[in-house]
């Protein structure tokens, strides 16, 4: 099954590796990244409280508790308490979304389902066209 293909991903080493770096400290260093982000946004929330602005204060709160989340999930990764953060939110999110196959059916409408078609009824412009520019005219006459 394709679950299994996947459960044996999620718990790999990255393969990636900086020079003279262990991936522990690249944990530690994305961690304090994301400390210092989570830091200014709870300071943007506090400043959009004092300023009375509730929706973006509630968006930034949530964006610092989301974004404090993600570093304590980077510490862990670097204490080797679990596998790297990034691999397995993207994989729970493809597991996540991961609908079973159907084939394509398209969608006809039946004769009742259409909107009925109605000819626009064509007015007579010309004589409306003469009545304006008549009327423009007598305007212009009484302005001078």
């Amino acid at each position: 099954m394709p679950d299994d293909k996947l459960s044996g991903v999620k718990d790999q080493r990255p393969t990636y590796v900086f020079k003279g770096r262990s991936p522990a400290e690249d944990y530690l260093e994305i961690a304090r990244i994301h400390h210092r982000e989570a830091k200014q946004l709870l300071e943007g929330a506090e400043q959009a409280k004092t300023e009375e602005r509730p929706e973006e204060y509630s968006l930034l709160r949530h964006l610092w508790d989301e974004r404090e989340k993600t570093a304590i999930e980077f510490e862990g990764a670097a204490k080797g308490e679990n596998t790297d953060p990034i691999v397995t939110q993207i994989l729970d999110s493809l597991e996540e979304n991961r609908e079973p196959w159907r084939p394509y059916a398209p969608e006809f409408l039946s004769e009742e389902q259409l909107i009925p078609k109605v000819v626009p009824v064509v007015q007579d412009l010309s004589l409306k066209g003469r009545l304006v520019s008549a009327v423009a005219w007598i305007g212009s006459l009484i302005a001078h």
